[in-house]
């Protein structure tokens, strides 16, 4: 029996997808923020990872359900 179910595992690629294509315009909001996204909306963010983790749990949101990202401007990195 699999963890994930087929519809989570394709929301899961097209959120990811969604990530990819956005992240430039999620820089400006949330530049060094841990950000979970659940069906292209970011659901819970925070720049500590307690605290993220903690807003996360209050959504009642199963992890299973989002993308987390840590959002950095990785475009004045050498």
């Amino acid at each position: 029996m699999s963890l994930v179910t087929d519809e989570q595992f394709k929301q899961f690629i097209d959120d990811s997808k969604w990530l990819q294509k956005n992240y430039n315009e999620l820089i400006k909001e949330f530049n060094l923020e841990y950000i979970a996204i659940r069906n292209h909306n970011v659901v819970a963010h925070h720049k500590e990872m307690n605290e993220f983790e903690r807003e996360l749990k209050q959504s009642n949101i199963p992890i299973l359900d989002v993308v987390v990202e840590f959002i950095r401007d990785k475009r004045n990195e050498v």
